[in-house]
């Protein structure tokens, strides 16, 4: 069914979530790859007008664009558990392509695997079911969004099936090196300056198992940090042997906030989140509240949080 409509299609818009990670982006990229080969119209498209710069490694990245386009006549996308999540709002086919427990199923049609590590394994399992050969570029975008789901594979979720599936994507092309560098090494200057203010400012509530983030507004244009760059002291105060869940509280600039929440398995990180709208994983979920009152917002999420607690 998922091809039926993919081959009646003419021109196919390609999305992935706000505030992009390796998984919705790399995703993408695949299919991308797979696409083109039947000169079809494609489009590759994110809402968000900043992306992760240690993003710019993925096939295609170059032509990711914030416009979305008039005579598209299908949509899909990748790792976004709510239609929220797209920024958008239009009436053309749309196929869901997920892993996440809370996706909302928005889709016409829905190709979720909520046992995969990642989307891309769930992509992966869709090009070998329908005899899709996997070029070099699309074993890339792959393996990246593997990798950075599965933490370098740390996660305590990565199974036999994850190792097979990161050998066969090497095997097809996939340069792990490469996609470590861009992934976890590579650094800019804003992201240090960021990150240190974040780590002395970080409040430890709950008898140290709670660690807590806030960035305001004035924060990201001192530093000249985007969210991405600021997520990563969430696992590290999950580092702290006493932390058992970090949160941090961005101010937007619309008013409201967007929150993500980190959790080491004691908390349910996607319930606590879809309480207030949002979702994700069990580990690692997040919303976006778009009520003015940013200060009332944070104490409503923190006194929730830390009842969890007690």
């Amino acid at each position: 069914m998922p091809l039926s409509l993919i081959n009646s299609s003419h021109h196919i818009v390609l999305i992935a979530h706000t505030n992009p990670d390796a998984d919705s982006l790399g995703s993408a990229c695949a299919f991308y790859s797979y696409l083109i080969r039947f000169q079809k119209k494609v489009t590759l498209f994110c809402v968000s007008k900043e992306i992760n710069p240690n993003l710019g490694f993925l096939p295609w990245f170059e032509k990711l664009t914030d416009r979305f386009p008039d005579d598209a006549d299908c949509m899909i996308s990748f790792d976004c558990g709510s239609y929220g999540r797209l920024g958008i709002e239009k009436e053309i086919p749309l196929i869901n392509i997920d892993h996440h427990v809370s996706n909302d199923f928005y889709g016409t049609l829905n190709i979720i695997n909520t046992d995969a590590i990642s989307t891309t394994e769930v992509v992966y399992d869709f090009f070998v079911t329908n005899d899709i050969k996997i070029n070099g570029k699309m074993a890339l975008s792959l393996y990246a969004g593997l990798l950075d789901d599965s933490r370098c594979f740390s996660d305590p979720e990565c199974s036999l099936k994850t190792f097979d599936l990161a050998h066969a994507l090497i095997k097809s092309g996939a340069d792990h090196s490469r996609c470590v560098e861009w992934l976890y090494q590579r650094r800019s200057l804003a992201s240090i300056r960021v990150r240190s203010v974040l780590l002395k400012e970080m409040k430890l509530l709950a008898d140290g198992r709670l660690a807590v983030f806030e960035v305001p507004l004035s924060l990201l244009e001192e530093t000249g940090a985007i969210i991405s760059e600021c997520k990563k002291v969430l696992d590290e105060a999950l580092g702290i042997r006493s932390v058992h869940a970090s949160i941090i509280f961005f101010e937007h600039p619309l008013g409201g906030l967007k929150v993500s929440l980190r959790s080491n398995g004691t908390l349910d990180a996607s319930r606590i989140m879809g309480l207030f709208g949002g979702g994700g994983h069990v580990k690692r979920a997040g919303t976006r509240l778009k009520q003015k009152n940013y200060s009332e917002l944070v104490e409503n999420i923190m006194s929730v949080i830390t009842k969890e607690f007690v």
